[in-house]
């Protein structure tokens, strides 16, 4: 079974990942200008299809998070998808929907526990990884 606490930090997981993701890609930027100017291309083209992998990775586990998000209703779909795949605060997602912050809170919790129970009870099927 998984806990709480569990599924939350799978869901937060992809923020990280998605940091990475903007760090590699800046990273890759200045490599290819570096490269582009010497006789190295190889050693780049090694580079980018380790990057281009860890890339899928992380849009699969996105594509995964977001298959989740989609069993729940309304306005718990909404406030979860806002809050781990857009990335908001509490405070802009109650502002966004016209909610108090401490509203989003409940709304949120509710939300976890409901695609928790739905994942602890089979009615989907998850992986970590």
């Amino acid at each position: 079974m998984m806990s709480k606490e569990e599924l939350k930090t799978l869901l937060e997981d992809y923020w990280f990942d998605n940091q990475y993701l903007k760090e590699k890609s800046k990273e890759m930027t200045s490599a290819s200008k570096i490269f582009s100017c010497s006789h190295s291309s190889q050693l780049l083209d090694v580079s980018l299809q380790y990057e281009e992998e860890q890339i899928r990775n992380i849009l699969h586990k996105k594509q995964k998070i977001e298959s989740l998000i989609q069993c729940l209703n309304q306005p718990y779909k909404t406030i979860i998808y806002m809050k781990y795949i857009s990335f908001l605060t509490f405070d802009q997602i109650a502002d966004r929907m016209n909610y108090s912050t401490k509203r989003i809170y409940q709304l949120h919790n509710e939300g976890i526990t409901k695609l928790l129970s739905k994942i602890n009870n089979n009615e989907i099927n998850i992986s970590k990884n």
